[in-house]
């Protein structure tokens, strides 16, 4: 226990060589629990996957048509016959979930503000750009909003954003909340970059189905991230197009992950993906793949 300690700490200070000894303390907390609660899950079924094809996720909606992330978006998705939504969220000041991409309105909304610095009416009252066959501006939705979209599509993939390891907890339980809510459960699957933000969601609700962002940013990204899906158990690993002949892939498909591959925009790309039996792709171009 100790040697596989010491090897995470000195991994997590590769990745992050500006972290202090506080940082280290923490990490140190993190890791031991996450070893320790290695043991048997159950196995969740993921019954939305077609058998002979990958599934096609609309990713952040059809943000060739309609402004990324927004309800006429996720709508127009559907419309052009996905399997699947991905989605994006963040925690507004007055700790509600909204569902948008970046950590401020600089690149769709020309205001250089924080989501985490504004209350949900100060969110909404902001005006998104249009894409060039758009006609109707549309607002950031709340995560609310959306449920509708359960009963119209096979699965959502929300993907948890943050800025830090240690940032933007506080989304867990009302996103919980909303899950249990509208009997989600085995309509949804809940993604982050953020390990420990999976690791906890896991701890709180095990039978979560979720997926394990792969950070191909950290140094010995190889190592980091193989660490991260060991403790956590994920049931899918999402991992990065130009990854698809990694080991990594060929490791997660023998631990019975599902793989799916991000953002497929290409044709060929797409066909190599079949070709290898890759389960799931997230694509802006959906009528193009179609």
């Amino acid at each position: 226990m100790f040697l596989i300690w010491l090897i995470l700490i000195i991994a997590w200070n590769f990745g992050c060589p500006e972290a202090g000894p506080l940082e280290d303390v923490l990490v140190a907390v993190v890791l031991s629990l996450c070893l320790s609660y290695i043991k048997s899950r159950p196995v969740l079924i993921q019954t939305f996957y077609p058998q002979n094809r990958p599934l096609i996720f609309g990713h952040r909606g059809s943000p060739s048509y309609i402004t990324e992330n927004t309800r006429a978006s996720f709508d127009k998705a559907i419309e052009q016959g996905v399997d699947g939504l991905e989605l994006d969220i963040r925690l507004s000041k007055d700790k509600k979930i909204v569902i948008f991409h970046d950590k401020d309105l600089q690149r769709l909304s020309n205001q250089n503000i924080n989501i985490s610095d504004l209350a949900l009416q100060e969110i909404q009252n902001s005006s998104l750009k249009r894409t060039e066959k758009q006609e109707k501006g549309e607002k950031i939705p709340q995560l609310e909003s959306i449920a509708y979209l359960f009963n119209k599509t096979n699965v959502i993939n929300i993907e948890i954003k943050t800025e830090g390891l240690f940032k933007g907890h506080a989304i867990i339980s009302p996103l919980l909340q909303f899950i249990d809510k509208h009997k989600a459960n085995q309509k949804s699957i809940i993604s982050s970059f953020n390990p420990i933000i999976l690791w906890r969601i896991k701890l709180k609700k095990p039978k979560t189905i979720i997926g394990f962002l792969y950070n191909k940013k950290l140094i010995f990204h190889l190592f980091q991230n193989l660490i991260w899906m060991i403790w956590i158990r994920p049931e899918n690993l999402h991992i990065h197009y130009s990854l698809l002949d990694s080991w990594i892939v060929k490791w997660a498909k023998k631990q019975g992950m599902r793989v799916n591959i991000y953002t497929v925009n290409n044709l060929d790309i797409y066909q190599k993906a079949k070709k290898k039996k890759i389960d799931g792709i997230f694509t802006d171009n959906i009528e193009y793949l179609k």
